[in-house]
C-alpha cells in the first residue's frame, strides 16, 4: 500500500487558452471565484504533502497554499508542464503525484479522495478518472516509478499512454467538464446552480 499522505499535487495552468480569446481564461469568473480558484480550492482539499502550481512566465496569478514553478515554454503543449511537475515531485521525494487541470472547476473534494483511496489500495498503478465516454482523463495520480517516464513525455497529448491497466474512479459527468472556450464558461455558468452534490 502506498502512503497517500505522501503525495504531491500539481495544478497545471500553463496553457496558453488560444480558444478563449483574448482574456485570461483562468481570471474568468465562474460563480463567487475565479476559474483557477475552484481547482486550487480541490486540490488543497488533498492531505499531500507538497502543492505545486506549474504556471506561465507571464501569468498574473497564483494559487494560495501552492508553490509556483514556472513553465518557460507553455506553447511546447501540456507534456512540458507534466514534465515540470514530475520533476518537482520526484526531487520532494513524495508517492505519488496528482496531476489537476486548472481549467476544470467543477472537480470536487470527493472525487479527488477516492482517486487517492484507490492509489492507496495499490500504489503501483496510475488511477485516472473515468469520462462518460468510458476514456480516461484526469485528473489523474501518478506512483513514483512513473516519474522518470512522465518526465519524457513531448508535446500536447498528456499522459493519457499511461492509462493502460490503470484504475479508473468515476464521477458525475457534469464534474469532469473543462473550459476551453466562452461557450463552455457559459454552459458552467448554467450548470453552477443545478451541479450535482460532490459524493
Amino acid at each position: 500500500m502506498a502512503h497517500v499522505e505522501n503525495i504531491a499535487v500539481a495544478l497545471l495552468a500553463a496553457g496558453r487558452s488560444t480558444r478563449f480569446g483574448e482574456s485570461d481564461k483562468l481570471a474568468a469568473e465562474l460563480g463567487d471565484r475565479t476559474l483557477i480558484h475552484w481547482a486550487a480550492e480541490a486540490g488543497l482539499s488533498v492531505p499531500a504533502r507538497r502543492w505545486f502550481l506549474v504556471a506561465g512566465p507571464d501569468a498574473g496569478g497564483d494559487a494560495e497554499g501552492y508553490e509556483r514553478l514556472t513553465n518557460p515554454a507553455p506553447t511546447q503543449g501540456l507534456g512540458s508542464s507534466l514534465r515540470i511537475a514530475a520533476a518537482a515531485a520526484a526531487q520532494a521525494g513524495v508517492d505519488g503525484l496528482l496531476i489537476l487541470l486548472a481549467d476544470m472547476p467543477f472537480i470536487g473534494k470527493a472525487h479527488l479522495g477516492r482517486l487517492a483511496s484507490a492509489f492507496g489500495y495499490d500504489g503501483t498503478r496510475p488511477v485516472f478518472s473515468l469520462a462518460p465516454d468510458m476514456a480516461a482523463q484526469p485528473p489523474a495520480l501518478f506512483p513514483a516509478s512513473l516519474f522518470e517516464a512522465l518526465q519524457a513525455i513531448q508535446g500536447d497529448k498528456g499522459a493519457r499512454g499511461f492509462a493502460e491497466g490503470a484504475s479508473l474512479v468515476s464521477t458525475d459527468p457534469e464534474r469532469l467538464i473543462d473550459i476551453d472556450t466562452p461557450d463552455d464558461l457559459a454552459r458552467a455558468r448554467a450548470l453552477l446552480p443545478a451541479l450535482p452534490p460532490d459524493i
